[in-house]
């Protein structure tokens, strides 16, 4: 490198630069120079003097600008402006952080998420913490919804058992998940608490959370309404899918399952229903009963293995041994033929006695 180089690489300022030295000098011949061509018989004690004041300039000229003492009052950050950081001795990328989260969606809920912000660090979390003040609900906010779009809520006190589909919607509640909702609540299903609302698959949870201090469920009141009874014997498909958690498939499916037995005996039967769980048919025991009909029975002296194997309490080996017995034996004098000798156990024999007849 040229000697010429290294002067022009270490001697060569910027325009801001050169003014600052020229300010510099004018102020030393200011300070030092002039003094001395006005007063010759100035003391030598007035030096110092002027040297602490030339410190405490270059000191103004060093520091590009100066900090104002924080101020420490009591912020939600969620609701606080950047002007009121920036009074908490917060630098600007600290704030620009924090009004970042919020614009995302992003909330803070205790003092501790205060502290997770990029570029916080534990002196400023220390010397902020006690003034930190966190509303228990944010009443009114813009949000991102589970499609990502901005979305403002409207909260206020809610029964999720009764509120109508509009009603979801101001609540942040899209209509493909408030027909979700209200498709389940149809069932005869009923939302217990606010937790029970997370149940509903796809329901966000951070909605969730915002909702929840709104939840008011309110007890079912008793009604003094009639309801009319359904017998399983007469009632259609139709009649059928009125009874809560019974649609389209269950109803056919009783109906069906009616047709093998050769009618009901018994409503709990309905649990040998493929499909009916407990649940459902708690809900809808006191709904149902079984009148008394002439049940199709099956002859055990004329019938066919195949067709008295059809029957859903009688496997395929249990309807060959009988009729095997019978060809060899002869026809049975009773229905308990068939416990006393054997040919059934005494438990699948009490379920189908009714169902079976010697004529």
């Amino acid at each position: 490198m040229s000697l010429k180089k290294i002067i022009r690489e270490y001697f060569s300022y910027s325009t801001s630069e050169k003014r600052g030295l020229l300010v510099l000098a004018l102020m030393l011949i200011v300070v030092f120079v002039l003094p001395e061509i006005f007063n010759s018989d100035s003391k030598p004690t007035f030096i110092p003097k002027k040297s602490v004041e030339l410190d405490s300039i270059m000191a103004v000229l060093t520091n590009k600008s100066k900090l104002k003492k924080a101020e420490l009052f009591l912020f939600d950050p969620n609701k606080a402006s950047a002007d009121e950081f920036k009074r908490l001795g917060l630098r600007e990328y600290q704030t620009r952080n924090i009004l970042k989260y919020r614009d995302k969606g992003g909330v803070f809920r205790s003092k501790s998420d205060f502290r997770k912000i990029y570029g916080i660090k534990d002196d400023d979390y220390n010397r902020l913490k006690d003034y930190i003040s966190i509303a228990v609900v944010i009443k009114k906010e813009r949000v991102k919804s589970i499609a990502g779009k901005s979305v403002q809520l409207e909260l206020f006190d809610f029964d999720p058992n009764t509120i109508t589909k509009t009603e979801w919607g101001k609540l942040g509640v899209d209509a493909r998940m408030s027909n979700r909702i209200i498709k389940y609540l149809s069932t005869g299903a009923r939302f217990k608490s606010a937790d029970d609302i997370g149940k509903i698959y796809g329901f966000d949870s951070l909605l969730l959370l915002r909702l929840k201090p709104f939840v008011q469920i309110k007890p079912l009141k008793e009604k003094s309404v009639k309801i009319e009874l359904i017998d399983l014997n007469f009632a259609d498909t139709t009649i059928l899918k009125t009874l809560p958690g019974i649609g389209k498939i269950l109803s056919n499916r009783i109906i069906k399952y009616k047709e093998m037995l050769g009618g009901y005996i018994s409503k709990s039967q309905l649990l040998e229903v493929y499909g009916i769980s407990r649940e459902t048919f708690q809900t809808i025991e006191n709904r149902v009963f079984v009148s008394p009909v002439v049940l199709q029975k099956i002859s055990i002296n004329d019938c066919s293995a195949k067709s008295l194997e059809k029957h859903p309490y009688v496997s395929r080996r249990m309807s060959s041994d009988i009729v095997k017995y019978r060809e060899r034996v002869g026809k049975f004098s009773s229905v308990e033929d068939l416990k006393n000798k054997h040919l059934l156990s005494d438990s699948v024999f009490q379920k189908i006695q009714p169902y079976l007849s010697i004529e």
